[in-house]
């Protein structure tokens, strides 16, 4: 057996219900060794990207174990809000779902069924997948529906306007604020700290509280992440593989050249 720095206590859709906040990251790279080295430095959840990395379900399963083999839950982002590819990623063992661009309750709550099995969605049933152990017989079907996070983006004005009504769809575990896509919305692009982009997330995080349906918001820093913290997120998304990579790269070669 691999040994993990830490172990899995709860599933995701639980821890995600506690104040106990979670620090997490996104992962492009097509490589079990990056996401590997990011459980073991401590990273809580890896945000599995098929939006944007170069990577396929076929590849996506050698990721899912490797994150979970060492401790970190395997959280994967689905390129589009597609119940065969959300019922397919969970199927090859992924702790939980992020569904992005959603910009309406009925967009939700299709992202929210896919992920569940009947009577609480549609989601194609099958107990011989990775996920249920190859085998794990008709209970597989309730403790994954009970196990299972399912959590949508809001990352434009249309999700923004649609906030409360999305915050009321049932089984619905937590939103992901993207200020990046928010702030193109929003006409500052590139600006996540633009005072307008600052204040719409804000808003979010008090009226997802007021709910009891958890915030995951990305922070391309550890000082916008802390501050979310403290504001409520339960989820710290910080950057991403490709970028911290960079950054360690040009640091490296900044002292080198440094007289």
């Amino acid at each position: 057996m691999i040994a993990s720095n830490h172990s899995i206590p709860q599933p995701l859709r639980q821890r995600l219900r506690e104040n106990q906040p979670l620090l997490s990251t996104f992962i492009i790279i097509d490589a079990p060794e990056v996401v590997e080295m990011a459980a073991l430095a401590g990273f809580d959840a890896l945000i599995l990207d098929l939006e944007h990395g170069p990577y396929t379900l076929a590849q996506l399963p050698r990721l899912v174990l490797a994150a979970r083999s060492r401790g970190a839950y395997a959280i994967v982002r689905v390129a589009s809000n597609d119940p065969a590819q959300i019922g397919a990623v969970l199927d090859l063992g992924a702790d939980g779902v992020l569904v992005p661009q959603v910009g309406s309750a009925a967009a939700a709550a299709q992202a929210v069924a896919s992920g569940r099995y009947a009577p609480e969605g549609t989601r194609g049933a099958n107990p011989w997948t990775r996920a249920a152990d190859f085998g794990s017989g008709a209970e597989w079907y309730a403790r994954s529906n009970a196990d299972t996070a399912m959590m949508v983006m809001i990352e434009g004005k249309e999700g923004l306007a649609a906030l409360d009504e999305i915050l009321a769809v049932p089984g619905l575990d937590a939103i992901f604020l993207g200020p990046v896509d928010m702030s193109q919305s929003l006409g500052v692009a590139g600006q996540t700290e633009h005072p307008l982009v600052i204040g719409e997330i804000q808003k979010s995080v008090e009226k997802a509280s007021k709910a009891n349906i958890g915030v995951a918001i990305f922070s391309p820093n550890v000082e916008g992440a802390k501050r979310w913290r403290a504001l409520g997120a339960r989820l710290l998304a910080v950057g991403e593989d490709t970028a911290q990579i960079m950054q360690m790269f040009r640091k490296i070669v900044a002292e080198y050249l440094m007289k």
